[in-house]
């Protein structure tokens, strides 16, 4: 009877989880609230999620430690707990530790993603009235989207190439979510897409089994580039631009994103120097930053309450300290015993850390979830 109830919790959890990923791709809000439901079912499986947390008791340490800095920092600054709750991600969503899908499953479940995510585009260009310059999905901000269509189309890619995948609806997957991420026009998944794609490059000379074919991906790189570049497409357009980036002065940048991006680099280095131990606290950034524009005298950069960096943005908010402790978050994620899908963890923390790059993924709810879900 126990044995019965015990696969019968497994079947919701199993299907809460893959309702939350494929509404990520159709309604944010709803699928919110699956995750809530398959956290609250993998809680009420307690002991085999003691178990399963047993397994990753390294990550577990690390994870609480984190927490624990995170907390310490917010109560010294006197932060409102509502600019903390990204930072908890690794901690609430914990539960999902329990959760493990077969290949057969995962792949089906990104087939239905990208499904999902093809039916919601053609509603938005076919029977929307907005004017879309760049398509943003279900995402508050056009990037995060472009991150996880980015993700997924390499994760797809994964599983051809590297675990011979190749049935008709996968390679439909793959070329979905590209198209998707060509439509967003975002520039910085590229540098995660090329470092994996490298990356997975690299793994298969080293296999055996895969030394034949270990030019696909490599291929695949320059296919893309060529072809973002020479078709007329949003994405390419706005790569050409980067070529007026001006490093030298920095403010004359007639492009916005490079002006501002290229401003909170520098000002996040200035800032780190003064405040390296404890950070400025996460609600103080804007104002601090918003003070020394107009000390400066700086009328065209924007004020923000992130640096567009994950590893400035927390260095600047919560000391260094932070730092090193989500790099040890990160460590322990790669670290794991099981092999097997080891190559896989090791290209989704790339596409993790590069979009962290472009992006404060922690002062967007559906990115840092996204991706933590994933590695997870």
């Amino acid at each position: 009877m126990k044995a019965n109830q015990s696969n019968l919790l497994e079947i919701f959890y199993l299907g809460s989880f893959a309702l939350f990923f494929a509404f990520n791709f159709i309604d944010r809000q709803v699928s919110n609230i699956f995750l809530m439901i398959a956290i609250f079912l993998c809680l009420i499986s307690y002991k085999s999620l003691y178990q399963s947390m047993l397994v990753n008791i390294r990550l577990v340490q690390s994870i609480v430690i984190f927490s624990i800095f995170i907390s310490l920092v917010g109560f010294y600054h006197n932060v409102p707990l509502h600019e903390l709750d990204n930072y908890y991600r690794f901690l609430l969503l914990l539960p999902l530790l329990l959760i493990s899908l077969n290949e057969q499953r995962t792949v089906l479940l990104i087939f239905v993603c990208a499904i999902a995510a093809l039916m919601h585009a053609i509603y938005i260009y076919v029977f929307s009235e907005i004017n879309i310059s760049r398509y943003q999905g279900t995402s508050s901000t056009v990037i995060t989207y472009g991150n996880m269509c980015a993700t997924l189309f390499m994760i797809s890619v994964y599983y051809i190439i590297f675990r011979g995948y190749k049935s008709y609806y996968n390679i439909l997957t793959a070329i979905i979510f590209l198209f998707l991420f060509i439509l967003t026009g975002t520039r910085g998944p590229i540098i995660g897409l090329i470092l994996s794609l490298v990356y997975l490059g690299f793994t298969m000379y080293k296999n055996q089994k895969g030394r034949n074919n270990f030019l696909g991906p490599l291929i695949i790189v320059f296919l893309f580039l060529i072809s973002v570049m020479t078709i007329p497409n949003t994405l390419g357009e706005r790569i050409k631009k980067m070529t007026e980036i001006n490093l030298v002065n920095p403010l004359e940048n007639v492009n916005r994103s490079f002006r501002e991006r290229i401003f909170y680099i520098v000002y996040s280095k200035e800032l780190i120097q003064k405040h390296s131990l404890m950070g400025v606290g996460p609600h103080n950034l804007e104002s601090i930053m918003s003070q020394s524009l107009k000390n400066k005298n700086i009328n065209n950069i924007f004020a923000r309450d992130h640096l567009h960096n994950d590893f400035l943005d927390i260095s600047v908010k919560f000391g260094l300290i932070s730092l090193v402790l989500l790099l040890f978050v990160y460590f322990h994620m790669l670290s794991r015993k099981n092999t097997e899908h080891r190559v896989l963890l090791n290209i989704i923390m790339l596409m993790f850390i590069s979009s962290q790059m472009t992006q404060s993924q922690f002062a967007h709810h559906q990115a840092i979830t996204f991706f933590i879900v994933l590695l997870y």
